[in-house]
């Protein structure tokens, strides 16, 4: 098992990257290095076992069960498996540390951690990703596939580095160790969040489409997903309300809105400016990594 495990594990995903891509190589501004190169998928938006279980004590369990309790509805099971799962980890971990038990194949399980279940929500986003037509968008028309996408979504929002970079640093002087727990957190936050909009009545689909004249695409970044409201918080530094952007290919982006009065689908073609604003805005939100198709292009946003 251990020859199986996954050592570079990605917080951004490569079949979505791919869309960007020519001849396998990708345009990507790194800030640490503070330069363009066209790179491999396997070589960006990665981390050394990103994803991997830790064992789960103390504030950080109660801080986990914290955030699980009481969740109503069909992600109530999925979150209490995800807990249980933590719980027995965490019980087999302890055990073979007081025996001093080397056991490769629950090392391997271990490293490998929650990269199973990332994988089993990336496969919720594909038919999303490949989006090409308005017609394609009306996915949202079949209840499970409605869900699992939106719960994609959601994911990709929370499952960044930049969002746990953010979380280490806000409880850094509380005596918490979110490095232990991002991941599962990670998964549950998509899942409640994925359930609620799934359930609004208001929500709608916008699908974006690059005008055939502009010379502007659009560009992603290390922070896929973001909320065009992020800005206007309340009193507790918390958004008040919800517009999540992604694209999904040089050519295509989505909004999901919560505007009870428009269409539920909606078909909007971008001039040159409209994607220069969304793409500012990828800008201000990314972590380390810009990509594009093109390198002229990424060069605005730097």
């Amino acid at each position: 098992m251990a020859q199986n495990i996954t050592k570079r594990q990605h917080y951004v995903w490569r079949a979505y990257l791919k869309a960007w891509t020519f001849n396998d190589k990708i345009y990507s501004y790194n800030k640490h290095i503070l330069k363009i190169v066209p790179s491999n998928l396997m070589n960006v938006a990665q981390k050394n076992y990103f994803n991997r279980f830790y064992k789960i004590s103390g504030e950080e369990k109660k801080f986990l069960d914290s955030q699980s309790k009481n969740v109503k509805g069909p992600i109530g099971k999925v979150i209490d498996d995800i807990i249980t799962i933590t719980e027995i980890f965490t019980g087999v971990k302890e055990i073979n540390e007081k025996l001093n038990i080397k056991d490769s194949d629950f090392e391997a399980l271990e490293k490998n951690g929650f990269e199973v279940l990332h994988t089993e929500i990336e496969g919720f986003g594909l038919t999303l990703i490949n989006c090409r037509n308005f017609e394609d968008i009306k996915l949202f028309d079949d209840d499970m596939l409605k869900y699992g996408t939106l719960m994609f979504i959601c994911y990709q929002y929370f499952r960044t580095k930049k969002l746990r970079d953010s979380l280490i640093e806000t409880f850094k002087d509380d005596n918490l160790d979110i490095d232990v727990i991002f991941s599962p957190m990670a998964i549950i936050s998509a899942a409640k969040i994925g359930q609620s909009i799934c359930f609004d009545s208001r929500i709608r689909y916008v699908f974006l489409e690059k005008s055939v004249e502009s010379d502007v695409s659009f560009i992603t970044g290390d922070q896929p997903v973001i909320n065009l409201l992020g800005n206007e918080t309340d009193e507790d530094g918390m958004s008040k309300d919800l517009l999540f952007y992604y694209p999904i290919s040089p050519n295509h982006a989505i909004k999901i809105t919560f505007i009870e009065s428009d269409e539920k689908y909606q078909h909007q073609i971008l001039n040159a400016d409209e994607i220069h604003f969304l793409n500012n805005r990828i800008r201000d939100e990314y972590n380390e990594f810009l990509f594009s198709d093109s390198e002229t292009l990424l060069e605005k946003y730097i």
